[in-house]
């Protein structure tokens, strides 16, 4: 059983990930038949097909929303340096990671001054990571433009 106690019988759960684009491919499915029927004539055999997928997209959701997610055994906590790199802390912490956020390689300084056990790994641009080394942990170094699935990679390989 998960620690937080959610599981079928078996005690499996299923990744966040996965619930999460499965989600993502039904509220496709669910707005596009929301559309379908609002053009079709009020009435007709294909309004009432089109209200079926709808209905099917909607329970499906409400399905994947009961479903019990994988919870990360130990979550990694990451200082993620560089506004530029805010857009992706939202996707990061879906991934399973704990992030802060630092706008500068200032504000990173201030804070790993004050505590460096607050974070297992500081990632950001080799440019932002530059002066951040001295504190001791590990550094993952993000290329511009890198998705959120990339940046997890780096993070957790920087871990070791």
């Amino acid at each position: 059983m998960p620690a937080d106690g959610k599981g079928d019988a078996d005690g499996r759960v299923v990744p966040a990930t996965f619930l999460h684009d499965l989600n993502n491919l039904l509220t496709a499915i669910h707005g596009y038949s929301t559309l379908l029927a609002a053009d079709l004539p009020a009435g007709g055999q294909e309004q009432d097909f089109a209200a079926r997928i709808l209905a099917a997209a909607e329970e499906a959701r409400q399905l994947v929303a009961r479903v019990p997610r994988k919870r990360p055994v130990s979550t990694l906590r990451v200082l993620l340096v560089g506004g530029a790199l805010a857009r992706l802390a939202g996707a990061l912490e879906t991934l399973g990671l704990e992030v802060t956020l630092a706008a500068t390689a200032r504000e990173a300084h201030g804070a790993l001054k004050a505590s460096t056990s607050d974070w297992d790994v500081v990632a950001g641009t080799a440019e932002t990571l530059s002066s951040l080394g001295a504190y001791g942990l590990p550094l993952a170094a993000v290329p511009a433009g890198a998705d959120a699935v990339t940046v997890d990679a780096l993070i957790r390989a920087a871990r070791g």
